[in-house]
């Protein structure tokens, strides 16, 4: 499929209905701001969304097409050449315990959000929506040498059952759990890499204890599981 036509700065000012020296003092940076109709007309001849052209920040294109930046102006064509399209991460002031179980939070807070390269994030994690995507911390023992205190975790929210052997963020008995479980023919079996804790089995008929509230899919230290 072709890309884009070649945008070069003449072409720029037509179709924002200004003349080339308006676009040039712009692109040097002389023009400190780009508004209205121009930045409308200039981010659908560049083929950009007009925040991230406005302002840098912010998604550059809402497709995956590559943008010929052959005449434009070496400033802006090393601003597009340059975008690194990123994930926004939000991090939650929730832990989840290896161990004897933690209280939920009265409510969930977001404390910052963190932002993982977006094609980074195709390659590497195995995920249902990026919306999904959340950063939980784990508390306790019971997963070392796995996970280990303090560790902070990637979960997949729009994961809520146990379709296979993982390790999920789950609430227990009024209690936050991080855990590996496994399913075989009579339920669930909760398991814990520190082999100094036992394993709990969970009949099938007492699967409705378990609330799944996300998998974890990788953790911070960059060891994928």
């Amino acid at each position: 499929m072709a890309g884009p036509p070649k945008t070069t700065q003449a072409a720029l000012a037509r179709a924002c209905g200004i003349k080339p020296p308006s676009v040039n003092d712009w692109l040097s940076g002389k023009t400190k701001t780009i508004e209205g109709e121009n930045l409308l007309n200039a981010a659908e001849a560049l083929k950009v969304i007009p925040m991230w052209l406005a302002t840098g920040k912010g998604p550059m294109r809402k497709d995956a097409d590559v943008i010929d930046v052959e005449g434009l102006p070496s400033a802006l064509a090393q601003k597009i050449k340059s975008y690194r399209p990123l994930v926004a991460v939000e991090r939650f002031d929730i832990a989840g315990s290896m161990g004897p179980g933690t209280e939920p939070p009265e409510m969930n807070m977001v404390v910052e959000q963190m932002s993982l390269d977006a094609a980074w994030v195709r390659q590497n994690l195995v995920y249902t929506s990026t919306d999904n995507l959340k950063l939980i911390s784990g508390k306790g023992d019971s997963m070392a040498p796995t996970i280990r205190n303090g560790d902070a975790l990637l979960v997949d929210s729009g994961i809520t059952t146990v379709e296979s052997d993982a390790i999920y963020f789950f609430q227990m008995g009024g209690r936050l759990h991080v855990k590996r479980i496994q399913r075989n023919l009579d339920g669930l079996t909760i398991i814990s890499d520190n082999d100094q804790y036992r394993e709990i089995d969970v009949p099938a008929g007492r699967e409705g204890d378990i609330q799944i509230l996300a998998q974890i899919i990788y953790w911070w230290t960059g060891r994928s599981f």
